[in-house]
């Protein structure tokens, strides 16, 4: 996926057409593993429900109420990965486990600035995205493959 999909349409932006592209599921994201799938397409619906809040300049307290729920179910998939990391014995869970808990401190930063009534937008918006699929198409993909070499499924 071109990361320019994921910067804002231009620097200029025309109230009129969104500033920012959700990013729809795409089979290439797909890890091979059920329920890890379906945690990584919820995980999209919700940072797409949060592009259109920013795009619909919907009030600071709805964007709060998207980002909450994005908080809550990230926490759930990331419990539920790092189980499976654990209960199969995955060789790189400290590191992944690592990434995880710096993408969360990075979320809760994000509400704490939007609580102050800080930007909601441009920052949100990029580290999302670009965090999202990265993690997903890096990392992710090879514990998919872990967990597949070893017969787990969902």
């Amino acid at each position: 996926m071109p990361l320019a999909t994921l910067a804002p349409k231009s620097m200029k932006p025309n109230l009129s057409e969104p500033r920012w592209d959700a990013v729809p599921w795409q089979d290439q994201f797909g890890v091979g593993h059920a329920t890890i799938d379906a945690d990584h397409k919820r995980l999209f619906e919700l940072f797409n429900e949060f592009v259109a809040a920013v795009n619909a300049n919907s009030a600071d307290s709805d964007i709060q109420g998207v980002l909450s729920d994005l908080l809550d179910y990230t926490d759930t998939h990331f419990d539920r990965e790092e189980g499976l990391m654990k209960a199969h014995a995955y060789p790189d869970l400290a590191t992944h486990k690592a990434m995880h808990d710096a993408f969360v401190r990075q979320l809760h930063d994000v509400n704490s600035a939007l609580d102050a009534g800080g930007e909601k937008g441009a920052f949100v918006l990029g580290f999302l995205g670009k965090w999202l699929t990265g993690h997903i198409l890096g990392v992710d993909k090879k514990l998919g493959a872990y967990l597949k070499e070893r017969g787990v499924e969902a």
